[in-house]
């Protein structure tokens, strides 16, 4: 029987995840697969509303890429603050869980993003990405420590298939949120800003179907003027602004159940030393192999 027979396979996944009742790798495995959640959902959210709320023709394409940047500057200055003082502070389970209720907070706190507070919204993003940069570097340690060394490297492949496993359930998930929300509001909406502006019911109506079409069908809609235009406008960018807080709260959802998990996890700081469990065979200290 081969070592890639499922029959040889099967019990030792199993195994794993069945490990001190789950704590060991289970645990540690759901926060994997859900951590990475929020990173694409930030990366849904957060372009969506730079893109909707403050992109204009006259904003320059430097400052269009400076926009681009709380999320991912946050992301790296986390990960930096878990290489330069995790050892430091130790406490794994504590750090874990407080840096994971720090991406669950500042994650729902994007559900506050509208069009006129780019400010306070660009400063959670980047808060959110600061903690999501420590919580998702310091999960995969917990994945790949939970178990003995000398079963190191079958953590370490699953940990890589809860992170990507996450990312695109996350993504699938969060598009249908936001696409379905947002058209659902700007339907209810849209009627009642145009005919506020001035515009009656046809009018109304037609704006309804040409609007996803474009600006080419929108201007062949007789009487319609710049002030309709600008309540039409108004009214859709309030509709992402409602998709915006539905996707954002939605996640808290998957964090709370991952926020549960951190709890179970086991402490990994016993097992964060100099002491080495597994030699190579061609190593000086080849002796100290125990399966050869």
């Amino acid at each position: 029987m081969s070592t890639s027979d499922p029959k040889v396979i099967a019990p030792l996944v199993v195994g794993i995840f069945g490990s001190h009742n789950g704590r060991d790798f289970t645990a540690p495995f759901i926060v994997a697969f859900i951590v990475t959640m929020f990173y694409y959902g930030l990366n849904v959210i957060y372009p969506t509303m730079v893109n909707i709320f403050y992109l204009t023709p006259e904003i320059s394409r430097g400052y269009e890429l400076a926009l681009s940047l709380p999320g991912n500057i946050g992301l790296v200055f986390g990960a930096m603050l878990l290489i330069c003082f995790g050892d430091v502070l130790r406490h794994y389970w504590w750090t874990l869980w407080i840096s994971w209720a720090g991406v669950l907070f500042w994650g729902g706190m994007m559900a506050m993003a509208t069009p006129s507070n780019k400010g306070l919204i660009i400063a959670f993003a980047f808060l959110e990405q600061t903690f999501f940069g420590w919580a998702q570097y310091l999960s995969v340690a917990f994945t790949q420590l939970g178990v003995h060394q000398h079963d190191l490297g079958m953590p370490g492949g699953l940990a890589g298939v809860a992170r990507y496993a996450g990312g695109s359930l996350a993504q699938a998930i969060y598009v249908s949120i936001m696409a379905n929300a947002q058209s659902a509001r700007f339907a209810a909406t849209l009627r009642g800003a145009a005919i506020s502006a001035g515009a009656d019911d046809a009018t109304a109506t037609a704006l309804l179907a040409a609007f996803p079409l474009g600006s080419a069908a929108i201007a062949d809609i007789p009487g319609v003027n710049e002030e309709i235009l600008a309540a039409v406008g108004s009214a859709f960018q309030w509709s992402y602004a409602h998709a915006l807080k539905i996707t954002a709260l939605s996640s808290l959802s998957f964090g709370g159940l991952g926020l549960i998990c951190c709890f179970l996890c086991e402490n990994i700081d016993g097992k964060t030393n100099q002491t080495t469990n597994v030699f190579l065979e061609n190593d000086v200290n080849a002796d100290k192999i125990e399966f050869h």
